[in-house]
C-alpha cells in the first residue's frame, strides 16, 4: 500500500512539474504570472501565456503581464499565465501587486535611445509549413502570422540541409512575419533581398542564409535562443543590417568557413547580448565589416578571423 501511495505521489509530481514548464517556452524562465507587474533591465523577448500557447512581444523595463499589454490572449481558456524570458536574456523581477500599467515600452536606453526596437509583430493567427514558401518577386506580406515549419522542412536541430520556411529570390521582399519554435533553417536568401519585421521565437538551424550572390538588406528583426550563427553567408554579397534584436546564439554572422570571397557586412542600431562566441567570423581576407551606433551585452569579441577590414563605432555596453 506504501508502495503505491509513493508511486501515485511522485507521478502526481512528475505531471505538475511537465504542466509548470508548458507554461513558458523551452529555454525560458517565469519572471511573473498575470496580474503581476514584471521588469526586465534590457529589451527582451516576453513570452505570455499557458499550456503551450505563446504570444511574444519585444519589452523593456516594467510592465503588465497581462492580455492588454500583449494584444492578444493566446489561450483563454486558462486563467492563470505566465510572463517568462529567455534564460541567458534579461534579468526580470516581480511585483505581486497588479499594475495599473497596460502596455510595454519597447524602446532601449543609452545613446541609441528610441531607436533600437527590433520587430514589433503582434501573432495574429498561425501557419504550418510544409514545402518552402518562395518569394520571387515583388512583396510577400506575412501579415505578422506565426509561421511554423513541419518536419517535413526539418526538426530545427543543427543538423545540415534542413529547407528553409521561407526563399526569397531576386530582391523581393518579405514582411510581417513571425517564425514559430526551431523554424528548420528559416530563411534563404538567392540574388539579394529584403526582408522587414520579422521574428524568429527561436532560432533553428540558422536564421538566414545568403546562399547566392546580391544585396541582401535586413531590418526591423527579432532572434532568440539559436546553437549556432544567426546569419549564415554562403556567397560573395553585400548585407546591411538595422534595428535589429538578437539574443542567446553563438556568433551573430559567420563567413561559409574556408571560404575567401568577398562580403561586405554593416550593421547599424542593433541590441546585441549573449554570444557564444562573438559578432563576425570570416575565414577571408578579402571581406569586410562594421558595427555602429549599437548596444552589446556578453557578446564576445566583435571581429574573429582574417577580415580585411572589421570596425565599431557608437557601441554602448549595457
Amino acid at each position: 500500500m506504501l508502495k503505491k501511495i509513493f508511486i501515485t505521489t511522485a507521478l502526481l509530481g512528475c505531471a505538475a512539474s511537465a504542466f509548470s514548464a508548458s507554461n513558458r517556452p523551452d529555454g525560458y524562465v517565469t519572471i511573473c504570472k498575470i496580474g503581476q507587474t514584471c521588469s526586465v533591465s534590457g529589451s527582451s523577448n516576453v513570452a505570455f501565456g499557458a499550456s503551450g500557447a505563446f504570444v511574444y512581444k519585444i519589452l523593456s523595463g516594467s510592465f503588465s503581464c497581462s492580455v492588454a499589454t500583449f494584444g492578444s490572449d493566446p489561450i483563454p481558456s486558462k486563467s492563470v499565465k505566465e510572463c517568462s524570458i529567455p534564460a541567458s536574456g534579461s534579468g526580470g523581477t516581480t511585483s505581486s501587486s497588479p499594475s495599473t500599467s497596460s502596455s510595454g515600452s519597447t524602446s532601449s536606453s543609452g545613446s541609441t535611445s528610441g531607436s533600437i526596437t527590433g520587430a514589433t509583430c503582434t501573432a495574429n493567427g498561425s501557419v504550418s509549413v510544409s514545402t518552402t514558401i518562395k518569394v520571387t518577386s515583388g512583396v510577400y506580406d506575412g501579415g505578422c502570422k506565426v509561421f511554423n515549419a513541419t518536419t517535413a522542412l526539418g526538426d530545427g536541430s543543427q543538423s545540415e540541409g534542413q529547407s528553409p520556411v521561407f526563399r526569397v529570390e531576386n530582391g523581393a521582399t518579405l514582411k510581417n512575419v513571425i517564425f514559430g519554435n526551431n523554424a528548420a533553417d528559416g530563411i534563404h536568401f538567392y540574388n539579394g533581398g529584403t526582408i522587414d519585421n520579422v521574428r524568429w521565437t527561436n532560432v533553428g538551424e540558422d536564421a538566414m542564409t545568403i546562399k547566392s550572390s546580391g544585396t541582401v538588406n535586413v531590418k526591423n528583426i527579432s532572434g532568440f535562443a539559436g546553437s549556432d550563427k544567426f546569419i549564415q553567408v554562403n556567397a560573395a554579397s553585400t548585407l546591411n543590417v538595422s534595428n535589429c534584436v538578437v539574443d542567446s546564439m553563438g556568433k551573430f554572422l559567420r563567413q561559409n568557413g574556408g571560404t575567401t570571397f568577398k562580403v561586405a557586412v554593416s550593421v547599424d542600431k542593433c541590441q546585441i547580448s549573449n554570444m557564444g562566441e562573438g559578432i563576425f567570423r570570416t575565414d577571408s581576407s578579402t571581406s569586410t565589416a562594421k558595427i555602429t551606433n549599437s548596444r552589446l551585452r556578453n557578446a564576445g569579441s566583435i571581429c574573429i578571423g582574417k577580415w580585411a577590414s572589421c570596425t565599431s563605432s557608437g557601441i554602448t555596453n549595457y
